[in-house]
């Protein structure tokens, strides 16, 4: 471990303060207990002290009494001045519905973001939802900053969760000189985001291709291939002829029926409701999924393999508009929460 004065040279050699805040921060400390500064930190001095050079924000675990002010004032003031301006919070508010829930809404440099908390109690932030969406506080764009959280090694109830904001170098020379752990530090998040994308690009560049010949191949005549729900019904009863069970549908997802099928599924359920195609990566390999045109609070996923084997597992052809009742539900219920805002909003 290091000396309190050992942190603030090297984070003054990092670039993460300037030498004059460090200087203040020090100064300060030194004026009520100046002892503190040439003290062994241990890992809870670390927490504690790494937010008052301004380049940390501590997110309360024990009670803050009013919730939603509390959001208001770590948002708008702590957020703002943590990101030197980089990020400018405004308009938080706490926005409740007895059949959707609870959602934060703010505005981050103007514009909107959701984000699904919810409270046991007004007493107490929601720090697991906090931590789940505290990515939209990255500055982003060519800032190469991020907000890592700390991950303590020593566990208690009710503490506060802390959050470096840091290049991926800075937070390494911390982790590596003294001993910080950061989730998701060596995370390769950008590269997989790129993979899926490009993967999805190409994919769906052979759409129109690869579902005419799916349906010269496989559909019967009479087979309304009009992406309706009457069409849905259809395609469960060519799924359920072929396969008898969920492992077969699964067993069989590169084979041209049920790859066709998954195209068909989601391509339908594009024109049902307000939603999109996406991908990402499990084990090397590509899921598609089709996911509804909403903020991420309130966003529904659909994997098209996974309706249909679920289709033949219940052995029930009019399973496949299931997932349209789902993406519905979260475009209606983003609606919901719209016009309660403009309700509140003098």
């Amino acid at each position: 471990m290091a000396t309190l004065r050992e942190l603030a040279d090297r984070m003054v050699a990092l670039g993460m303060v300037t030498e004059e805040k460090a200087d203040a921060v020090l100064a300060d400390i030194g004026r009520w207990r100046k002892e503190h500064l040439d003290e062994q930190l241990d890992e809870r001095d670390l927490f504690g002290w790494l937010p008052e050079f301004g380049i940390a924000i501590s997110v309360h675990g024990d009670d803050v009494d009013f919730v939603e002010d509390y959001y208001r004032r770590l948002l708008e003031e702590t957020v703002t001045a943590c990101t030197g301006g980089a990020v400018v919070i405004t308009g938080v508010r706490l926005l409740r519905d007895e059949d959707f829930g609870e959602f934060l809404y703010f505005l981050r440099n103007g514009e909107p973001v959701w984000w699904h908390v919810e409270h046991e109690s007004d007493d107490y932030v929601d720090q697991m939802a906090v931590f789940e969406q505290f990515g939209d506080l990255d500055p982003g764009g060519d800032d190469p900053r991020e907000f890592y959280q700390l991950l303590r090694k020593k566990h208690e109830s009710c503490q506060d969760d802390v959050y470096v904001l840091a290049t991926p170098e800075q937070a390494r020379a911390l982790r590596d000189e003294f001993g910080l752990d950061f989730c998701g530090l060596d995370a390769e998040r950008h590269d997989s985001i790129v993979r899926a994308n490009t993967f999805l690009d190409s994919w769906l560049s052979e759409m129109d291709d690869a579902l005419a010949a799916w349906r010269t191949r496989f559909l019967p005549g009479d087979f309304p291939f009009d992406f309706s729900f009457d069409s849905l019904t259809a395609l469960g009863r060519l799924l359920l002829a072929r396969f008898d069970g969920w492992s077969a549908v699964n067993r069989a997802a590169e084979e041209p029926f049920v790859s066709g099928a998954v195209r068909y599924l989601g391509e339908t359920l594009i024109r049902a409701v307000p939603c999109r195609w996406s991908c990402w990566y499990v084990e090397d390999e590509p899921v598609l999924e089709i996911v509804s045109d909403t903020p991420a609070a309130f966003r529904a996923s659909v994997v098209p393999l996974n309706a249909l084997a679920r289709a033949a597992g219940d052995r029930d052809p009019g399973a496949l508009d299931t997932p349209v009742e789902e993406l519905r539900d979260a475009v209606d219920q983003y609606a919901r929460m719209r016009r309660l805002l403009s309700a509140e909003v003098p």
